[in-house]
């Protein structure tokens, strides 16, 4: 049949290898000590936010109840042309922290037709002198004491810091189904940072010094794309020598809810998919093929099972031999972040992801258009949209 039975098994097997690999290192970064520093770094918190008045109040909330000294930190909520009230109930704070909102409509030199998150972003660090910049999402969750871990790892002697992220509430498969995965980013994320090879970031959690954003040039290179505010601004910091540190701290995990549906979860990893074609990082590429092509393998055996059980017999037993190993990655992650409950998903996940991977990027491959918060995003690449234990 021209498709060597053995194949999946033979790539599952490179892949078990593999997420040993990630094993070893993460266990290696979350065994990572940084001391007390000597003092607090001027932090500038910016939150990109378009219609967001549903979420907007807890996170602000959360950001000024930070355990963080009041004068050493300040909030800027950047309203990327909202059309709901977003803009009202963000609201003002005449007292410590400061808490200031800059609307992109009101400053057209940062008008773009694309990147407008990455000039919302620009904006907010145009109008701060703070050391250290932080950036969120309008829609997550932040725990009392995650300003001062990040500080903490900054002033260990790194420029960025990757945060934890994960998804909550979890209520049912779908939501489930996006934690796992998300989890499977964060082992990744600080395996590949204790490697040595960074490779993943997400903006909702993430810190660099300002320094190191204008050594960098910011985002000019990457300004073309409607994403990539977070994982192609990393590989531009690892390009240019700066040190990478990871926060791997339970206490000081980020949540941020999940997408609501299995189509609005597809369509989310499509719009992402528009930055594939710039990422500059060989470390995510051999993870991507490896995971992506695994997954097509196993598809492929059981098609070709449909005419000769040989071809069966291989793909199942690398069904297998995959989802044990990323069995024993996920348990691991979930219970560092104290999620184990989420493992009682983990076999209808395991089912279903091969299918979604290879679905995701057949769309991406045929360019499918789709809309986010009224844009239309096109997928550039083939790629793995996600890199997943689950």
């Amino acid at each position: 049949m021209g498709w060597p039975a053995p194949l999946p098994l033979l790539l599952a097997l490179l892949y078990a290898v593999w997420q040993g690999y990630n094993l070893y290192f993460w266990r290696r970064a979350i065994a990572r000590y940084f001391p007390d520093p000597d003092g607090q770094l001027s932090i500038a918190l910016l939150v990109p936010f378009r219609n967001e008045a549903v979420h907007l109040p807890a996170l602000v909330q959360d950001l000024l109840e930070q355990d963080y000294p009041p004068d050493r930190y300040e909030i800027i909520l950047l309203d990327d042309h909202s059309t709901d009230e977003s803009a009202a109930v963000a609201g003002a704070s005449p007292v410590e922290p400061e808490l200031r909102l800059l609307r992109l409509q009101d400053h057209p030199a940062y008008a773009t037709t694309v990147a407008h998150k990455k000039a919302a972003l620009q904006l907010g660090i145009d109008h701060t002198t703070a050391e250290l910049i932080v950036t969120t999402d309008a829609d997550c969750r932040w725990p009392a004491g995650t300003l001062s871990e990040l500080n903490r790892v900054v002033q260990a002697g790194y420029d960025v810091v990757l945060g934890p992220v994960g998804i909550a509430p979890v209520y049912g498969a779908c939501s489930a189904f996006q934690a796992l995965d998300v989890l499977g980013y964060q082992l990744f994320t600080a395996a590949a940072v204790a490697a040595g090879t960074p490779a993943l970031a997400n903006g909702a959690h993430l810190a660099f010094r300002r320094t190191a954003f204008v050594g960098v040039g910011g985002y000019a290179g990457v300004d073309h794309l409607p994403s990539g505010d977070d994982v192609l601004l990393l590989h531009k910091f690892v390009a240019a020598g700066m040190r990478i540190g990871c926060s791997t701290a339970p206490a000081t995990m980020v949540t941020t809810k999940p997408e609501a549906g299995w189509g609005a979860m597809f369509r989310q990893r499509i719009r992402w998919a528009g930055k594939a074609g710039s990422y500059g990082s060989a470390a995510l590429s051999i993870a991507q093929g490896l995971a992506f092509l695994a997954s097509l393998s196993i598809l492929v055996g059981l098609l070709c099972g449909a005419y000769d059980s040989q071809f069966l017999g291989f793909a199942l037993l690398a069904w297998l031999v995959k989802g044990m190993a990323d069995g024993v990655l996920l348990r691991t992650v979930c219970q560092h972040y104290g999620r184990g409950e989420l493992m009682r998903w983990y076999a209808l996940a395991q089912l279903i992801y091969p299918f979604y991977l290879v679905g995701v990027g057949t769309a991406t491959l045929l360019g499918v258009r789709v809309k986010w918060k009224g844009r239309v995003a096109t997928a550039l690449a083939v790629t793995l949209l996600q890199i997943s234990v689950a």
